[in-house]
């Protein structure tokens, strides 16, 4: 799980502190600020792909066609999380889905 996500469609933010959750059963599931859904989908059906803008500090994540792009922080729960690794954010969330079966 990520927190102080940005996630957004193209260039245009759709959340500037969302959630990124990889479940357990196999779904990946972007929140909202609020914790309002923005999307979910099968990892089955989920690939990622790191992109050049900000420093590649940035993955597009594309949801069973539809496309995001994510910038994760480091927000409480991500450090407390990834505090035992040397893994980046960016390179926790590509992994997570990874390791899950998705493309």
């Amino acid at each position: 799980m990520l927190d102080d996500c940005e996630i957004g469609r193209g260039l245009r933010p759709l959340t500037r502190h969302g959630w990124v959750i990889v479940r357990p059963d196999r779904t990946i599931t972007l929140l909202g600020t609020k914790g309002d859904l923005i999307d979910r989908a099968e990892l089955s059906v989920t690939t990622t792909r790191r992109v050049l803008i900000r420093r590649r500090q940035s993955v597009r994540l594309v949801l069973d066609g539809r496309e995001y792009t994510v910038t994760p922080g480091w927000g409480s729960r991500a450090r407390r999380n990834l505090a035992s690794t040397d893994l980046t954010a960016v390179n926790a969330l590509l992994g997570a889905v990874g390791q899950r079966g998705a493309a």
